[in-house]
């Protein structure tokens, strides 16, 4: 896949080329460890428990990335799943090597590599590589494209009765509570489906190009939501956020580390009147 651009003088041009260059190159590291997998290449580590795995291709895939940056914009900064805060200088970069690292540890094809840039604290670009499947979504001056092509999504629909939600709650880790189940089935007796696949930075792409109508998503870090809400925006979807005490917080770089909960949606959706917006006030799933 070709689709980085020569570089020009303009900073911003430069971040957006250097971000899709290095989601290409992590993403080429995850394929093959995806591909070639055995127990001594994945070499599977547990981080927070059972249920939150790391595996040698996130480490190598992180690598890859930060490489490239430093090799084209050596004062930049980066938060990354794997390897915290790294580095300093004006443009910040917050990166998860693979997305989905459960599907890539089982063989499941669903899994992709998250970036976002900010330069001076302003958003630049947000870039989410499915390197399965080759596709690149990538927002950048109010644009969203995917393979280097303009996207203008449809609305799949207005309410929560004509489309599917994406969500990867409820979350392993611990039973959910009895609030938490019943909950849960507010969403199944709501949508026409409920769908739960395991990458939340594809969940927002793919609500970004128009694939699904909306997703909410309620255990997350920085780095599995910054470029997926630059996609959303790019679209012109909607985008709600809260930190723990459910307060609305815009979704700058500062913020990011605060937000707990977060809707994302089409343009059009009625997130008002949707269950969605229930789920957010009361903050049990």
């Amino acid at each position: 896949m070709i689709l980085i651009k020569p570089m020009s003088n303009d900073i911003h041009d430069m971040i957006a080329t250097v971000a899709c260059e290095s989601a290409l190159a992590a993403g080429m590291v995850a394929h093959r460890g995806f591909v070639n997998a055995s127990p001594e290449t994945l070499a599977t580590e547990q981080k927070a428990g059972f249920f939150d795995i790391v595996t040698a291709s996130d480490k190598a895939a992180e690598r890859a990335a930060c490489d490239t940056i430093w090799s084209r914009i050596p004062t930049s900064r980066i938060l990354g799943e794997e390897g915290g805060w790294q580095g300093e200088g004006d443009t910040t970069w917050i990166i998860d090597p693979i997305d989905g690292t459960s599907n890539f540890a089982s063989g499941l094809p669903f899994f992709c590599v998250s970036i976002a840039a900010y330069h001076k604290g302003e958003p630049v670009c947000g870039v989410v590589y499915d390197p399965v499947r080759e596709e690149l979504f990538l927002a950048n001056q109010g644009r969203l494209t995917l393979n280097g092509k303009k996207v203008e999504p449809f609305l799949r629909g207005r309410t929560d009765r004509e489309v599917e939600v994406l969500t990867n709650a409820p979350y392993e880790g611990e039973r959910p509570s009895r609030a938490a189940q019943e909950a849960h089935a507010d969403l199944v007796n709501s949508f026409r489906a409920v769908r739960r696949l395991g990458s939340c930075a594809l969940h927002l792409a793919y609500v970004a190009v128009g694939r699904v109508a909306v997703c909410y998503e309620s255990k997350f870090s920085a780095w599995d939501i910054a470029a997926g809400i630059q996609l959303v925006e790019a679209a012109g979807g909607q985008v709600y956020v809260q930190d723990a005490a459910g307060s609305r917080l815009e979704p700058n770089e500062d913020a990011l580390g605060s937000v707990k909960r977060l809707v994302v949606a089409q343009a059009g959706f009625d997130y008002q009147s949707s269950n969605l917006s229930k789920q957010m006030k009361d903050g049990i799933l």
